[in-house]
């Protein structure tokens, strides 16, 4: 018989670098990620669709399909109908056109845990999945049914640093000599206090502000503590810190115009001088323990000891803004990783499953934050390289300490597929394909109350997303000019104009294709929800990720997929050097689990990556064979029994 797994878990990276991420873990500084590459195969040419943009490569990861079959286009999402010019965030899974590998299953009876699988909110398969998160792309984020313009907000709280110097987007606050406290030491020689308010910022919905009492203390040589209470009680006090110290985990209840939410932070003295002159407190977000799961209340029981389940994007803006260091940054995302791995033990534990699929979203957002500081060709200095460089190390550390917790609870016999929706790259120059339209007559604007405004009376085209041009096309979008018999013409002239533009300081040209939309079935897109020419761009231009091929290197970076698999039936210590495609992943699970393949995959098994690909034709010629002889024996042991038919 064919090895065959019993659990199947796909653990989803956003944005790492490939080849950085296997160079750290050849080199021991991923030691779970290295035992699972030499007990298994690690694919050098995983290709992701384009664009290379989260919501559609990681909707094609779990349903097998091309972009044009699922539909989920782009970051964001457009449909017919609606203007040019607007868009909504693509994660509702209701604009998913496939079927999900877990609904797939659920056909056959078997159930599924998802765990902040982006693009999947609302839940879909019934009773067959537990899911917890979703809606963003992490825990408490929610890009699902926000309002546009705001295209992202958390459950309760972002991130919030409390600072007597200016910060930008900090709330500064100004301390006075204390009041009267009740419960201080009798050794406090001086003391200064503070209200620091708590607003909620981003919030998805109205929450009441609440205010916190904070006390410097001084017992003789300077301001050395700071406590933190709801009441002017220092034995009611949820912080005391010294600087570099974090509170524990804290437990409240917030009043929101959704009722009652109980919600948990950490908070970090990040600064405090002697003379109490400068303070900085830095406020995790406040992390929601419910609505965000099905079933509700999933979070609330996830028991761990330091991890949050953070919306945690707000902590790469907190390193952007210069809220925290490096190294408060490094412990924060070891708090969303260490929740994850805890969520998903505990999932495990308390559900049936045969399916776990679940994404962390940390490299694509340091990626974003400073791929340029730690590439040494983009780099400030050669320090500054160095510094993040460590910085790299330690997020990939914090994911490797994940990935070894869920897969030593997943067990010995479990399918486990490492992937990634796409890679990275330094940031190159930029490209405005807008200002190239505007050249070639097809893009025009007009002033507006001072404002410069696009004349959709004279618009024949106009850029949208991360890859797409649409033709304003009459009888199709609300505005539109161009006559049907007059499309192809436009799609022509939009092509030329980008094949024409020259950048002028380096005399390259960043289109390095550009099809109209009937050509682009070649590459995977199809469909209305896709723009009428989709481009790409040359690896120097462009930001981390997006109009670029799956191809690009440049600089540190690589736009490729990650893809690691091991378990039954994969083959151990192989490096694959076949093309691989994201659409492959679920045929190839399908074919070892034996699980119901979803409807409109579209992908190939990876046959090189098997030790046996012809394991399963031989198990059912086996099984032919056997029923053959069983046949022919229970036909002969019946003549034995010298018993005829008689007839009625």
């Amino acid at each position: 018989m064919s090895p065959k797994p019993d659990k199947v878990v796909i653990i989803g990276l956003d944005a790492p670098i490939p080849e950085r991420l296997y160079k750290y873990a050849m080199e021991g500084k991923l030691p779970n990620i290295r035992d699972l590459i030499s007990k298994g195969v690690y694919a050098e040419n995983c290709l992701v669709p384009h664009p290379t943009i989260t919501p559609p490569n990681w909707t094609t990861i779990v349903t097998g399909a091309w972009i044009g079959t699922h539909g989920v286009t782009c970051f964001n999402m457009h449909k017919p109908g609606m203007p040019l010019d607007k868009t909504y965030p693509a994660f509702d899974s209701r604009d998913c056109e496939a079927e999900y590998l877990w609904e797939s299953i659920a056909r056959d009876g078997k159930k599924s845990i998802v765990l902040n699988y982006p693009s999947t909110w609302p839940p879909r398969g019934g009773d067959s999945i537990v899911q917890v998160g979703g809606a963003g792309l992490a825990i408490n984020e929610w890009r699902f049914e926000v309002p546009a313009e705001i295209r992202k907000t958390c459950t309760l709280s972002t991130s919030i640093l409390f600072s007597t110097e200016e910060y930008p987007l900090a709330h500064r606050f100004s301390l006075r000599e204390a009041g009267s406290w009740e419960g201080v030491p009798q050794n406090l020689k001086r003391s200064l206090e503070a209200e620091l308010e708590v607003d909620f910022p981003s919030s998805k919905f109205s929450v009441e502000p609440v205010k916190w009492n904070l006390l410097l203390m001084d017992f003789g040589e300077g301001f050395e503590v700071a406590a933190i209470s709801k009441t002017k009680n220092l034995k009611d006090a949820f912080a005391a810190l010294r600087v570099g110290e974090w509170s524990r985990k804290v437990f409240d209840t917030f009043k929101t115009s959704r009722g009652d939410f109980k919600a948990v932070f950490r908070v970090k003295l990040l600064e405090l001088s002697r003379d109490g002159s400068n303070v900085r407190v830095f406020l995790t977000p406040i992390c929601a323990l419910h609505g965000n799961s099905k079933p509700d209340g999933i979070v609330e029981k996830v028991d761990s000891k330091d991890g949050l389940p953070m919306p945690a994007h707000e902590n790469f803006r907190a390193l952007n803004l210069g809220w925290i260091d490096e190294e408060t940054f490094l412990e924060l995302v070891d708090m969303e990783h260490e929740w994850l791995a805890d969520a998903a033990k505990w999932l495990m534990e308390n559900h049936e499953w045969s399916l776990f699929a679940m994404h962390a979203h940390c490299p694509d957002w340091a990626y974003h934050a400073f791929a340029n500081k730690v590439d040494p060709t983009t780099a400030k200095s050669p320090e500054e390289a160095e510094l993040y460089g460590k910085v790299e190390v330690g997020f990939y550390q914090s994911l490797d300490r994940m990935i070894g917790r869920i897969v030593e609870a997943a067990g010995e016999n479990a399918l486990v597929i490492i992937t990634s929706d796409h890679g990275a790259k330094p940031s190159g120059r930029r490209f405005d394909p807008r200002a190239v339209l505007e050249a070639a007559g097809l893009l025009v604007y007009k002033d507006v109350d001072g404002e410069r405004v696009v004349d959709w009376s004279r618009t024949k085209a106009i850029p949208q997303r991360s890859c797409y041009i649409y033709v304003n096309l009459k009888g199709r979008d609300p505005d539109g000019i161009v006559p049907p018999e007059d499309y192809r013409k436009v799609q022509d002239a939009v092509i030329k104009a980008l094949y024409d533009y020259t950048d002028p300081e380096t005399g390259l040209k960043p289109v390095i294709f550009a099809l109209r939309k009937e050509d682009a079935r070649v590459i995977g897109l199809y469909g209305d929800r896709i723009g009428d020419v989709v481009f790409a761009l040359r690896e120097e231009f462009g930001g981390q990720h997006g109009a670029h091929l799956t191809t690009v290197g440049y600089g540190i970076g690589s736009l490729k997929g990650l893809l690691i698999m091991a378990g039954p039936g994969v083959k151990e210590g192989h490096i694959l050097k076949r093309t691989v495609w994201l659409t492959d992943i679920v045929p190839t699970i399908c074919y070892l689990a034996e699980f119901p393949v979803p409807k409109n995959a579209e992908g190939a098994i990876i046959y090189q990556a098997l030790k046996d690909p012809d394991c399963k034709i031989k198990e059912l010629r086996t099984l032919r064979r056997n029923y053959e002889r069983l046949k022919d024996a229970l036909e002969k042991e019946k003549a034995l029994t010298h018993t005829y038919y008689m007839g009625g």
